[in-house]
């Protein structure tokens, strides 16, 4: 009885973790596979480091394009290289993504990394990354968006993982990371905290 109620608060607490981003949601974490607020920020140590552009619960069974502007709070801050998966093409630049893929990028659970950037700071101050709308923007400026892989006439806007009340925040360098309004926390993902009230 114990274990069966031990696996079904582990799923409770799963559907929690996952239910709490509405569709379509984009964000950048530092880990490729790690999509927790703990994760959206990274203490620089003067070296390159890596960042993800992550789309998270996506309601479609690919992604065939996706755009997003980028705005760094500090311009000491660069982008030495972006690279994604599927023949990802950027049309833009490193911080306006009007980016394709030669084959669609497959949503198997709905989450999926769109692009990853060689970022480098040397810098100590904290720096906020905000997403917006690229330029120009095919969904007329409302943010950040992706196009459906089997017919890429559906596109859909974006929210953004901070929610719709932090104006495009999704992550920091050397700061909190984001405050978690629709970010799960780790804990939320693990087993450890289910298993205490079961001791």
């Amino acid at each position: 009885m114990k274990h069966l109620l031990t696996a079904l608060l582990v799923l409770l607490i799963a559907t929690t973790a996952s239910a709490q981003f509405v569709d379509n949601t984009m964000g950048m974490f530092f880990s490729p596979d790690e999509f927790v607020v703990e994760n959206t920020n990274f203490d620089t140590a003067g070296a390159p480091f890596q960042a993800y552009i992550v789309l998270l619960n996506g309601n479609m069974v690919a992604v065939g394009a996706y755009e997003v502007g980028i705005e760094i709070s500090d311009p000491s801050v660069f982008i030495l290289g972006a690279s994604g998966p599927s023949g990802w093409t950027n049309f833009g630049d490193n911080l306006n993504h009007l980016a394709g893929y030669t084959v669609p990028l497959p949503l198997p659970s709905g989450d999926a990394v769109l692009c990853t950037l060689d970022l480098l700071y040397t810098g100590v101050d904290t720096v906020e990354i905000f997403f917006g709308p690229s330029e120009p923007s095919s969904v007329d400026g409302a943010g950040p968006a992706v196009a459906d892989g089997v017919n890429p006439d559906i596109l859909y806007v974006c929210e953004y993982t901070s929610g719709s009340t932090h104006d495009g925040l999704v992550a920091t360098l050397n700061g909190e990371g984001i405050d978690g309004g629709g970010c799960p926390a780790v804990e939320m993902q693990t087993l450890s905290g289910v298993k205490a009230l079961f001791e």
